[in-house]
């Protein structure tokens, strides 16, 4: 039974290999009902792990919609598209690929650059959110299809929720020495308060510990938790 599954998993792959080769590499993961014969290869923890790739990446799409309305002046393309035409066009590529000026850096440095003072760029938005969606996309190994002969760590997936917390302290607290806001989210003083960038954050950094403590389970491997100092601004490895 065991290497009767391991033959039908090994063809099912071979035949996704062949078929993808004539289609454009996947940004993120694909809904379960609409994988084909390429569903038979996929576990039920699999799937799980797919529906968690799509929720984040979703929830980030939305933080970078949310933040080019807040700030609309800085948006390297305005006079090209709208926001949405903007937002859609950076999550339609990969998230590797685009960005020369920032190809060889990490993740994590993309995001600390984008609310450094010094950062001589006019749209910090654009670093800020590719960073993170690198951040979040190796914590799932770069994968965008899963398979039962793919695995992915807990530890990573645990420590880019941190990240997310950390990136989160600095949107809301990194200044000019003027004390002005880098990248404008959460309300300012004398505005009406506005919760729904918190929510949205919380909400994708939920996302990520839920499937950690799921692939740990799943896996019997203990993660090894830490106590995150966002002022410190030391993001985790992934």
């Amino acid at each position: 039974m065991r290497l009767f599954k391991l033959f039908l998993v090994s063809t099912c792959l071979l035949l996704v290999a062949c078929s993808g080769s004539q289609t454009k590499p996947k940004v993120v993961a694909g809904d379960p009902e609409d994988a084909g014969i390429s569903r038979l290869a996929k576990s039920d923890i699999n799937e799980v792990v797919e529906l968690h790739q799509r929720a984040v990446i979703r929830d980030l799409k939305v933080l970078m919609s949310k933040l080019y309305r807040r700030n609309p002046t800085g948006r390297h393309d305005k006079e090209q598209r709208s926001i949405e035409d903007s937002v859609d066009l950076f999550f339609s590529t990969p998230h590797n690929q685009g960005y020369p000026q920032w190809e060889t850096m990490l993740p994590n440095d993309i995001v600390r650059i984008s609310l450094d003072e010094t950062y001589q760029g006019q749209d910090r938005i654009l670093p800020f959110i590719y960073g993170l969606r690198k951040m979040l996309m190796s914590s799932y190994d770069d994968h965008t299809e899963f398979y039962y002969l793919t695995s992915i760590s807990e530890q990573k997936l645990y420590n880019s929720a941190r990240n997310i917390e950390i990136a989160a302290w600095m949107l809301a607290e990194n200044r000019t020495v003027q004390g002005k806001v880098l990248i404008l989210s959460d309300s300012l003083e004398n505005e009406h308060r506005n919760l729904s960038y918190q929510r949205l954050i919380g909400r994708m950094i939920a996302t990520q510990d839920n499937l950690a403590e799921i692939v740990a389970q799943k896996s019997g491997r203990l993660i090894k938790t830490v106590v995150v100092k966002a002022a410190s601004m030391v993001f985790l490895p992934i």
